[in-house]
């Protein structure tokens, strides 16, 4: 298992910001909730279901200017790999975040270009992409889905409780 989390950083006229990625998302959270679910899927009854116990898991999430940025990728099991899922999921990845696939249950041929994948199986969900390759396509979306899900609800946790809002900002960050 190979995890690859570094934030981005920024320049010096960037609002002396170091982390582009929004504040309520860490790399450090996406790792561990993607930990946990693999763990949730591929380590109970549901792990007969899968045709292989490997996979890659891209998530993108907006930088200051909207553009993405990749917040984490996380590889189970790539000794044993066969294909490149990591190309695959930042494939499925790219395609999802251009609005090039709209996270259904099947490709969209008219918005494929040459060197896209022809496979699906991720989410977009509230400006957070999550793109897994590796199991089954269903499976893929499946898996992507809870991490989208947990990564808006852990983040929503963490604003909750953050001081930002117990001292009712105007702006985030401004009670650090």
């Amino acid at each position: 298992m190979t995890t690859s989390c570094t934030p981005l950083r920024l320049g010096e006229n960037d609002m002396d910001q170091e982390i582009a990625t929004p504040k309520f998302l860490s790399p450090g959270t996406a790792r561990e909730i993607v930990s946990l679910v693999l763990g949730m899927c591929f380590d109970t009854i549901m792990e007969p279901q899968f045709k292989r116990k490997q996979c890659h898991i891209t998530i993108l999430v907006p930088d200051r200017d909207g553009n993405p940025h990749m917040l984490c990728e996380y590889s189970l099991n790539e000794e044993l790999w066969e294909w490149s899922y990591r190309l695959i999921a930042r494939s499925k990845a790219k395609q999802l975040w251009e609005d090039r696939n709209d996270g259904g249950t099947d490709i969209v041929p008219h918005l494929l270009f040459n060197g896209d994948t022809p496979y699906w199986g991720g989410v977009k969900r509230q400006g957070i992409v999550v793109a897994c390759s590796g199991v089954q396509p269903w499976f893929d979306k499946m898996i992507s889905g809870i991490i989208a899900d947990m990564l808006i609800a852990m983040a929503y946790e963490a604003w909750d409780k953050s001081k930002d809002k117990k001292d009712d900002v105007c702006f985030i960050g401004e009670s650090e």
